[in-house]
């Protein structure tokens, strides 16, 4: 076990091997939102408040995340019942009634965001996937076309880097479906976003669809944050463009795009969780969290790494980053170097 002081150096010494790498500040990437918004994590309450650590039923902490209003109103589909009380103390209710590993596969069923805390892995498990192919001449130069059709925080962190490193980013957002967190606060909005290009596309619309074609075709590197189901519902055509033309694309998601979980759906907070981070630090009885919210930083510095090493490489292939598999990557290195 690390300790909270060793879960915190750890994504620490992470985010500056990755931060190096970039010509960033890694660590301080990992506490710009927490210092703009003046929280932190709380033992089993996370820094934003949305995700807590509790108890179930078989001894397993699970982490469940209500970060959004629909995942309330899911509630009583998850715990299979009508619920009336406060709603912290009915999931509490239902976890300790529960197996662990059950009442996470029903919440993920449902669309909630849930994980139980375990351990780190033993080693690093991440890697570059997908065939690699020579990026197109008209793709590349001193400022490569990225287009940015990701949210919230992990993957509009990467284009920020990438942009930072004289990349042209443009930001898609969905007419039907804007980023979420333009909701909140307008400082850290501005961090991620305020130097790019915004285009609002509505893909209903063929104009919508034209325009957001021909972006694809003339971009160097695709950043999103989807899971592949909704990636393959948008038709976008991002595979057959890394392997025809070279194209980079940078898929970020919970638990990565070509596995058994690619279907699960993760925030920042209970990712760390899935990656070990809550145990590492507070042990299998006493899980608490570290942070706010690190596997999305984490996973962002990382995607945007990837993506540098490609361009630099003149190259193009799909990069599948998981920010489970990163927070897990950061921790069994930690754990590497102390033995």
């Amino acid at each position: 076990m690390l300790g909270i002081v060793g879960a915190k150096r750890a994504l620490d010494a992470e985010a500056t091997r990755l931060g190096a790498a970039l010509g960033v500040d890694g660590p301080a990437l990992l506490r710009e939102r927490a210092e703009i918004l003046g929280i932190e994590a709380r033992g089993t309450t996370s820094a934003g408040g949305t995700c807590r650590l509790l108890p179930a039923g078989d001894d397993a902490w699970v982490a469940l995340n209500l970060a959004r209003h629909d995942d309330v109103e899911l509630l009583a589909a998850w715990m299979e019942r009508e619920w009336h009380g406060a709603p912290w103390d009915e999931v509490a209710t239902h976890l300790a009634a529960t197996r662990g590993v059950v009442a996470v596969e029903r919440a993920q069923l449902l669309g909630i965001p849930a994980a139980l805390a375990v351990p780190p892995p033993g080693t690093p498990l991440c890697a570059l996937e997908g065939a690699l192919a020579p990026l197109s001449p008209q793709m590349g130069g001193a400022a490569p076309l990225v287009v940015d059709l990701a949210a919230l925080w992990a993957g509009p962190l990467c284009t920020r880097i990438l942009g930072q490193r004289g990349a042209r980013i443009v930001k898609v957002e969905l007419a039907r479906r804007p980023d979420g967190a333009r909701a909140g606060d307008p400082t850290f909005w501005r961090l991620l976003n305020g130097d790019k290009e915004e285009v609002v596309l509505d893909l209903g619309a063929a104009a919508g669809r034209a325009d957001l074609g021909a972006l694809l075709d003339a971009a160097a590197v695709v950043v999103t944050a989807s899971r592949p189901r909704a990636i393959e519902q948008l038709g976008l055509g991002l595979d057959r463009r890394v392997a025809d033309r070279g194209l980079v694309w940078a898929s970020i998601t919970g638990y990565g795009a070509r596995g058994e979980w690619q279907d699960r759906v993760a925030f920042g907070d209970d990712a760390a969780v899935a990656g070990g981070l809550a145990v590492a630090a507070g042990g299998p009885a006493a899980p608490v969290f570290v942070g706010d919210a690190p596997a999305d930083p984490l996973a962002g510095l990382r995607a945007a790494a990837a993506v540098s090493a490609l361009l630099d490489a003149g190259a193009g292939g799909f990069v599948d980053i998981s920010m489970c598999q990163v927070m897990g990557d950061a921790l069994a290195r930690a754990t590497t170097t102390l033995d």
